[in-house]
């Protein structure tokens, strides 16, 4: 058993902040769900006995305090512990930069204590009390908006995940139509897609497509088909479809179900 939650940031950091979710455990037995990657870098504020992260069976146990967890290639198994719980914040990949200058493809699957990547930001975060929800996500805007100032690398990457969303690059991915849309060279964008989001542009590109579909799975009445929703998110070549979703889900299309994942609320 596990309560899900979650709460929109204030309109004025939209662009910067994804949602707020919170992971709460209040009874005396563990509770695992899988979350997937979805481009965002997560801050955490956790409490009680903690969490356990499982990454492909690599796991690491996230006791009281604040954290900071980096761009994930693949699902991982969350087990919120009994008596515990975890205030979050989902930064969208411009916004990471902002936060700290570390290479954020050091921390890709990684779960790093916040202190590490910002000292300033990490002392603020543990003055933090997650008891009062609206109070702790007052806290976390007024901690982080001050550092929340575009730069020229910022936009570039906003400006990327623009055109991922719109449908305007061809599947499969080439760098090649991302360097014509932007004007920058491949080697320009591989430098700052690997310092600034930690992904290549191709892997961001494939799990922002992948959780595209994920989503209207989760969503689906059934009328269409796998094949017709390949074929809506630029999937003409099944093989292709199944191996860049079997990549981050480790299933196929076919067994997806809503039950063990967390997945957003629908709008």
């Amino acid at each position: 058993m596990l309560d899900y939650f979650e709460m929109s940031a204030d309109p004025r950091l939209h662009s910067f902040i994804r949602k707020f979710w919170i992971l709460e455990n209040p009874y005396e037995i563990s509770a695992t769900k899988f979350a997937l990657p979805n481009t965002c870098i997560t801050l955490a504020i956790v409490s009680g006995s903690g969490l356990i992260i499982d990454f492909k069976g690599r796991t690491s146990h996230l006791t009281s305090g604040s954290y900071l967890v980096g761009e994930l290639t693949a699902r991982v198994g969350v087990t919120v512990l009994p008596n515990s719980r975890a205030f979050m914040v989902q930064l969208n990949p411009w916004a990471a930069s902002l936060l700290s200058r570390c290479s954020y493809h050091e921390l890709v699957n990684q779960c790093s204590p916040l202190v590490d990547i910002n000292k300033t930001l990490g002392a603020a975060f543990q003055k933090i009390d997650i008891l009062d929800y609206k109070t702790t996500k007052q806290q976390i805007q007024k901690a982080i908006e001050d550092y929340l100032h575009p730069t020229t690398s910022s936009l570039f990457i906003e400006k990327c995940f623009y055109l991922f969303n719109s449908h305007s690059l061809a599947i499969p991915f080439k760098l090649d139509n991302l360097c014509l849309a932007t004007g920058f060279t491949v080697r320009s964008i591989e430098k700052k897609f690997r310092q600034h989001v930690g992904l290549t542009p191709k892997q961001a590109f494939s799990i922002n497509n992948v959780r595209k579909v994920v989503n209207e799975l989760s969503e689906s009445d059934g009328d269409l088909s796998l094949t017709d929703i390949s074929y809506k998110y630029g999937y003409f070549d099944q093989a292709h479809f199944t191996k860049s979703y079997y990549s981050i889900m480790d299933s196929l299309p076919s067994k997806f179900g809503v039950t063990p994942y967390l997945l957003p609320f629908k709008t």
